[in-house]
């Protein structure tokens, strides 16, 4: 076998050990790995071995040194002009896991979920969540790739979404609030919606916002912090959230009415559960509020489409 084969035998074998051990030797991980991606990163020429390599750098993420070394060489390959797609996932993923340590975390200690002077930990969880953001970066630029076009919107976009979608919901407060910000600034950006469409539109919608509202409702989720400033003002951030992000695409999605008025009961819905999750919070008067604002956009746009449900909610809200 070549050396290039050889290589990756070896690494596919480190990821087989224990954990344990693993974590031992994780500082030793980190260094190899960041001499592969720094300066032999043409030497991973397939999507078996970008998981591969992933898979070893999720394993440093829980030893506080490589973590932060992990980190670092994360943000490399974010810069990197000629990241390919394939690349993309296991990224993600990475990210995704540091940013869900930082709550798992939370859980075990049940320390006050908000601490101003934040732990490494946590720290960490919300710089992965700021990286996770910046990944919206490449999304043009390998849209533009005949890899990207081949392989689709779904694969180099959605899964960035997807991530921002589950940190909102972390029961570290800080790293949810994080990320419930740049969930917004993502979906609501000129950046994630290159190489899609309508289609894209919807899936977004169904894949990471709709999954994040029914998640917020969920009472077991809420008991990760239902403290003032928890998860009450998470649904809030949410429901604007949720209205903004289909007056957003309001436009596009016009051309095809059926999809719209789909999308618009399915928004009316949640809305509904939002509003009467809990009668005595602050939510309770928001989600009227919001739902009046995007009413009126409609109306001033004269969607006909949507002209009976408008009369409903208008009845509704009276």
């Amino acid at each position: 076998p070549s050396l290039h084969d050889q290589l990756f035998v070896a690494l596919d074998t480190l990821g087989g050990l224990p954990n344990e051990v693993q974590n031992a030797v994780s500082e030793q991980l980190i260094a190899g790995l960041s001499l592969l991606l720094g300066q032999h990163r043409s030497a991973i020429r397939s999507s078996t071995e970008w998981k591969i390599t992933y898979g070893l750098l999720r394993a440093t993420i829980a030893h506080p040194a490589a973590s932060k070394q992990t980190l670092e060489l994360l943000a490399t390959l974010i810069n990197d002009e000629s990241l390919p797609v394939d690349a993309v996932e296991g990224l993600v993923m990475v990210l995704n896991d540091i940013a869900a340590l930082a709550g798992a975390a939370v859980e075990k200690k049940r320390t006050p979920h908000h601490n101003p002077t934040r732990s490494p930990l946590i720290e960490r969880g919300c710089t992965a969540v700021d990286l996770l953001f910046k990944c919206c970066k490449f999304v043009p630029r390998i849209a533009a790739t005949p890899s990207g076009q081949a392989q689709g919107w779904n694969k180099y976009a959605l899964p960035i979404l997807i991530s921002l979608s589950h940190q909102s919901v972390n029961p570290c407060r800080d790293v949810r609030h994080t990320a419930i910000v740049f969930f917004q600034r993502t979906l609501m950006g000129p950046q994630i919606m290159h190489g899609g469409g309508t289609e894209q539109i919807v899936v977004a919608f169904h894949q990471t916002v709709f999954p994040l509202i029914q998640d917020l409702l969920d009472p077991g989720v809420y008991a990760h912090d239902p403290l003032p400033g928890g998860m009450s003002e998470t649904r809030l951030r949410a429901s604007g959230l949720l209205c903004r992000g289909f007056l957003y695409y309001l436009d596009p999605l016009s051309s095809e009415p059926e999809t719209l008025t789909t999308l618009w009961l399915d928004v009316l819905e949640l809305v509904e559960q939002l509003m009467m999750a809990d009668t005595r919070s602050q939510l309770y008067e928001a989600v009227p509020e919001s739902l009046k604002n995007v009413l009126l956009v409609m109306q001033a746009s004269a969607r006909p489409t949507l002209k009976i449900d408008q009369k409903k909610c208008s009845g509704g809200g009276n």
